[in-house]
């Protein structure tokens, strides 16, 4: 009987605890004018693609200065076709390399994070045209006004890694090169409950 009664404070003291620590993560979404380039090298000039549709959606727990103290988690999903240069041509084609058809999406999953003043290190699983793998990425956030939290970031890899096959242009004469770099701005507004 006297172990029954220790099993269950012991059993709701632990449940308190969950729930105090899940109270203390705060949801935000991206808001404003967020937005995710994509830019490369080919044999005729350098080019970008932006992306102004990312969703992403991430828990934090706050520290006292106002910036995220913890990463509980982290999700951005950017719809492949929302990826535009200048140049519908070269969308096209490169909408082909990413095989949209078959993967509508790019995805981040948060694996782990590690938090210092003013950044985060984000190490997930990236999904391009349906091949995942691992990537560590690092975050600047500061505030701005209206408890805005402003992250911005960029990484550096081969399209080759994801099996994507570089886009060629104008027959094969203009080639891109298979190193691309990922940039993004994104400002982070509270959810509400």
């Amino acid at each position: 009987m006297k172990t029954n009664m220790i099993s269950n404070v012991r059993n709701t003291f632990l449940l308190v605890l969950v729930l105090a620590f899940a109270a203390n993560a705060q949801t935000y979404k991206q808001t404003g004018d967020s937005y995710l380039n994509v830019a490369g090298k080919s044999t005729l000039h350098d080019w970008t693609m932006t992306s102004k549709e990312p969703v992403l959606q991430v828990a934090f727990e706050m520290g006292s200065d106002g910036l995220p103290a913890q990463v509980k988690t982290l999700t951005l999903t950017v719809p492949a076709q929302s990826l535009k240069s200048q140049h519908s041509a070269m969308d096209k084609n490169a909408y082909s390399s990413l095989k949209t058809d078959k993967f509508k999406n790019i995805t981040f999953v948060l694996t782990s994070a590690k938090v210092t003043k003013g950044s985060i290190e984000c190490s997930g699983n990236l999904t391009i045209a349906g091949t995942t793998k691992p990537v560590t990425l690092t975050a600047t956030v500061t505030t701005k006004d209206g408890g805005i939290l402003h992250c911005t970031g960029s990484k550096t890899f081969k399209m080759s890694e994801y099996q994507v096959e570089p886009p060629t242009f104008m027959f094969g004469t203009v080639k891109t090169g298979d190193e691309i770099t990922v940039t993004f701005n994104v400002d982070l507004s509270l959810v509400k409950a």
